[in-house]
């Protein structure tokens, strides 16, 4: 049997999972990691410009219909700069194996118990950085654990709730000659529950759907990392029965479907406040009930009317939240999906008492689905969500939408539906602006087709060096750059709780921004502008009209306080406290709205 090194051994692990790319910046600690790609004849290396943003598109590469993503860090500060990436994907729960490199073994502090802060040149110890925000931890100490170790990672990264693994490798344990030990891939990562708990599981809904006059469903990332979102949605349009998902899970919603009514939260579609606020019996599926979610005031939430059914697989999550609901039933989005399936099909057709809540639901809808601010034209500006609305008309030219974090975040979410068999990626709970481009480079890596990302002028500063990925890739990335002068979400935050005192916010109170026609022009991208509406329908006609190729820059110009509505505010009283209003009380209200 031919010897190779640990590193050959890993890569070709992965490759077998069907992983065609890991994402790196190279470095001396992770040379024989590197090396064992080079090699590689089914694995290729994405090299980008910062180990952070190497993270950030391994994680967008999972969630493009991958098992998983791969980034490596080299020792020192490379692996430290994992760490935005990986603390995104312990809370968004995205499945990315991270690798470390390290120092020699005979150097490094962890292994040889030196109660040290650095013993090796460029040492960094990963083990105590990264334990809070990752699954496991495994550092391979010789060549003969290195097989287990490295299955024992992949299979806990996917186990119940996925999350990110970190394996920290020194460099002569890389280099280290071992024996292949070929494996079953351990990329399933799911148990069925017993029998019994889905049986009761169905019994709960069996007798919920049967007494409901007013029934929703609310449907989370967790349905859709579990592959039963349009399983479940298929099964509700035979019935009739309305749904909702959280902007996180926005993609399992379509645009066409009359049953679905956006996504809930404090700045989101109307149309599904008022159907989580009002429905008498809500069944949710793959959501941890964020505060982004049910409002920033969960009593509420709780106080209203209807009767919750919430399926959640991770016990901390049902201790945390279980007393927002009447049942909460510890089950993972699979089992939950198969149980309530099972129970939608023995409904022959749509109950007559829900014909009322059908029609309610759907002139909610129609009315308030989408939804305009009202503004005075500005030369050379327009409205944002006019922005997002002819992107949206164009989305199944698109494998993949990818959204920033900030004003765009909550804009594209209550304004983009994604194309049948494309997906929809922003960062759920972590909100680190700049990580629209990395996530973009990934998906597009993972899916070979165009992907467009949409971020604003702020957050596109932070990651400009990923301009020169995606051009030495030359992956056909639409790099949307929303520019509203800065920072719009704290300059208006400035304006509502502090007189309107701004600093740090844009050009006129210590912020630069470049020209992006000039960076553009300095990374070698294709280049449009738009000012107007007319502007941007002929641009996007120039740069999709033979379909996209390869990457390019739009830029938008959109008004500098925009307002994001509709919204649940939330009121500073005299005594500084805060109050909140209840999902379904937004403003504008709606005798104000142009509904």
């Amino acid at each position: 049997m031919i010897n190779v090194t640990v590193a050959d051994l890993l890569i070709d692990r992965i490759s077998r999972d069907g992983i065609d790319s890991v994402f790196s910046l190279t470095g001396g600690g992770i040379m024989y990691l590197i090396d064992a790609i080079a090699r590689s004849h089914d694995v290729k290396l994405i090299p980008t410009h910062h180990e952070e943003f190497a993270g950030v598109a391994a994680d967008g590469y999972a969630r493009a219909g991958k098992s998983y993503g791969v980034a490596i860090g080299t020792a020192g500060p490379g692996a430290a700069h994992l760490f935005t990436a990986i603390a995104a994907a312990w809370q968004d729960s995205s499945p990315v194996l991270f690798i470390a490199g390290q120092v020699k073994t005979a150097d490094a502090s962890t292994i040889q118990n030196l109660p040290l802060r650095q013993n090796g040149t460029f040492e960094f110890d990963t083990t105590k950085a990264f334990a809070p925000i990752t699954k496991h931890i495994a550092v391979l100490r010789s060549s003969e654990s290195a097989a287990d170790e490295i299955e024992t990672a992949l299979r806990i990264m996917r186990q119940g709730r996925p999350g990110p693994v970190v394996i920290e490798i020194p460099l002569d344990v890389q280099g280290a000659l071992v024996h292949p030990q070929h494996r079953e891939p351990t990329v399933a990562g799911y148990s069925p529950a017993p029998p019994s708990d889905i049986s009761a599981a169905q019994d709960s809904l069996a007798l919920a759907l049967a007494k409901a006059h007013r029934p929703l469903v609310l449907l989370g990332i967790g349905a859709i990392r579990a592959g039963v979102d349009r399983q479940i949605v298929e099964a509700l349009g035979k019935v009739g029965l309305p749904y909702i998902t959280t902007q996180f899970a926005h993609g399992a919603g379509r645009r066409g479907d009359l049953l679905f009514l956006g996504s809930p939260g404090i700045k989101a579609n109307r149309s599904a406040n008022l159907a989580i606020m009002n429905c008498d019996t809500l069944i949710a599926i793959g959501t941890s009930l964020h505060q982004q979610v049910i409002g920033w005031d969960a009593g509420q939430f709780k106080r209203s009317t209807s009767h919750k059914i919430w399926f959640e697989l991770d016990s901390d999550t049902l201790a945390a939240r279980g007393g927002l609901v009447n049942e909460s039933i510890q089950l993972s989005s699979q089992d939950a999906g198969a149980a309530l399936i099972a129970e939608l099909e023995k409904i022959n057709q749509p109950p007559e008492r829900w014909q009322d809540w059908r029609r309610i639901t759907s002139d909610w809808r129609s009315k308030y689905l989408l939804y305009f601010p009202a503004h005075a034209e500005v030369e050379g500006r327009m409205c944002l969500y006019r922005v997002i609305t002819a992107l949206d008309q164009r989305a199944d030219q698109f494998s993949a939408a990818v959204t920033d974090a900030g004003l765009v975040w909550y804009t594209v979410a209550q304004h983009y539906f994604a194309a049948e068999d494309s997906y929809y990626i922003s960062s759920g709970s972590f909100g680190a602006m700049g990580m629209a481009l990395p996530m973009a480079i990934g998906a597009a890596a993972a899916t070979g087709r165009p992907v467009i990302a949409i971020t604003g002028d702020g957050s596109a500063m932070m990651c400009l060096s990923e301009l020169a990925t995606l051009r030495a890739q030359n992956l056909p990335v639409l790099f949307v750059v929303n520019n509203n002068d800065g920072y719009v979400s704290i300059r208006s935050t400035h304006d509502r709780y502090f007189d309107g005192r701004k600093i740090g916010t844009d050009s006129t109170n210590g912020v630069f921004i470049p020209e992006f026609k000039s960076v553009a022009a300095t990374f070698g991208l294709p280049y449009r502008a738009a000012h107007s509406q007319l502007e941007l329908e002929r641009a996007l006609d120039e740069l999709l009209a033979q379909g996209l190729v390869g990457p390019a820059l739009l830029e938008v110009f959109t008004y500098s306080d925009q307002a994001v509505e509709p919204v649940v505010t939330s009121r500073r009283g005299l005594d500084g406290k805060f109050s909140s209003s209840s999902l379904d009380d937004m403003d504008p209200p709606i005798e104000q709205t142009n509904g």
